[in-house]
């Protein structure tokens, strides 16, 4: 039951979206073209993260803390 709401829920918010933005009616295949279209930025956006992170992680391994001398 709760798979079936959500995807009620998904379909009618993609739908709303759908109209407001693109002022098209709302049919199963834009659905599924805006569901694939966010799913692909979804996964742009962390694998860019996940290469900063990377790179953030590489300087700090290079960057050699300085020995107190006393």
């Amino acid at each position: 039951m709760v798979q079936i709401l959500s995807g009620l829920i998904t379909y009618l918010l993609l739908a709303i979206y759908c109209h407001e933005q693109h002022g098209e009616q709302v049919s199963i295949l834009r659905v599924r073209q805006l569901r694939n279209q966010i799913r692909n930025e979804a996964r742009e956006q962390a694998s860019t993260e996940a290469v900063l992170r990377k790179i953030s992680q590489r300087k700090r391994k290079r960057i050699k803390k300085p020995h107190a001398i006393f």
